[in-house]
């Protein structure tokens, strides 16, 4: 096998691992919460993106008006956003995160990394030296 099918490979390896450890993590703490995984998202969405309106939403998820409407209702009953107005165009409303919204993101971004902590645990300090140095070069040139 060549050097760049062996990377391949094994990128795609570790790809499934993160993936299903972080997610097994994000579903244990969302059981935690009255939240469901597509309201998660729209929270998760407004983190990264900032405020925005049921068009961005709808947009995004690919869901209609009234859907993206309705989570974003039942995300203001639970008091997780707030809608505001767009000082650009006032007949348009934001929909922002509230102090609770930004602390239940934050909580499951927490929840979903928490099992890398175990892994300095289980590796020497050569192999945790290695694996940074390819890391902090894979996230360099995927950063550019």
């Amino acid at each position: 096998m060549s050097s760049q099918q062996t990377f391949l490979t094994e990128m795609e390896n570790w790809a499934n691992v993160y993936m299903f450890r972080s997610l097994s993590q994000y579903f244990e703490y969302l059981k935690t919460t009255e939240v469901s995984m597509p309201q998660a998202y729209v929270l998760t969405y407004i983190h990264y993106n900032g405020p925005s309106n049921i068009s961005d939403i709808c947009a995004h998820m690919m869901v209609s008006a009234a859907a993206a409407s309705q989570m974003v209702d039942r995300l203001e009953k639970l008091d997780l956003v707030e809608r505001s107005a767009d000082p650009g165009d006032r007949r348009v409303r934001n929909v922002v995160l509230s102090r609770q919204g930004e602390n239940f993101v934050e909580q499951s971004i927490k929840a979903r990394r928490s099992w890398i902590k175990q892994l300095p645990a289980d590796l020497g300090e050569g192999q945790l030296d290695q694996i940074s140095a390819a890391l902090k070069l894979l996230t360099a040139i995927y950063q550019a």
